[in-house]
């Protein structure tokens, strides 16, 4: 029904400002977690520092070859991260009982419409974007600038 390819993320969300979404997130090894809460990103080492980061999760180095599974605002307090090789699937499903909009977008792009019944699948693609180094700062000098707006970090 729908395809695309991400840099950085698919994020599963509620359309509505006071509603839960419930999301059923699966490997091919079975049953990965259940999110309730605002939503789901599945994220890439590069997408690891946006949304996911914001989110509550890791800082995942750029040349690892992870997905990120975090949950948005979840309602629960045992809600955590997962970090998964990238050599598998993870699908997302809104849960049967969702009575409300459910939503995916690619990397911040318009989001998709879920009917009941569509089940997200992000794998990795064939295709590999090869990043230009235009400094000789470190990832992580780049991230303690940017993160901290250059306060309480010594050079």
């Amino acid at each position: 029904v729908y395809n695309n390819i991400a840099l950085n993320d698919a994020v599963v969300s509620k359309g509505s400002v006071a509603r839960v979404v419930r999301l059923d997130v699966t490997t091919e090894e079975g049953r990965l977690t259940k999110i309730t809460g605002d939503g789901g990103i599945v994220s890439t080492p590069t997408g690891s520092t946006g949304y996911s980061l914001s989110a509550g999760g890791p800082i995942v180095e750029p040349t690892a070859q992870n997905f990120v599974i975090s949950p948005i605002c979840a309602h629960s307090i045992f809600a955590k991260s997962f970090v998964l090789s990238a050599a598998g699937t993870v699908t997302v499903a809104p849960a049967d009982q969702n009575r409300k909009q459910v939503y995916l977008s690619v990397d911040g792009g318009k989001a998709f419409a879920l009917k009941s019944g569509d089940r997200v699948r992000v794998a990795r693609s064939r295709y590999e974007t090869e990043l230009l180094r235009l400094s000789d700062k470190s990832i992580y000098e780049i991230l303690r600038t940017k993160m901290s707006g250059g306060i309480g970090y010594e050079k």
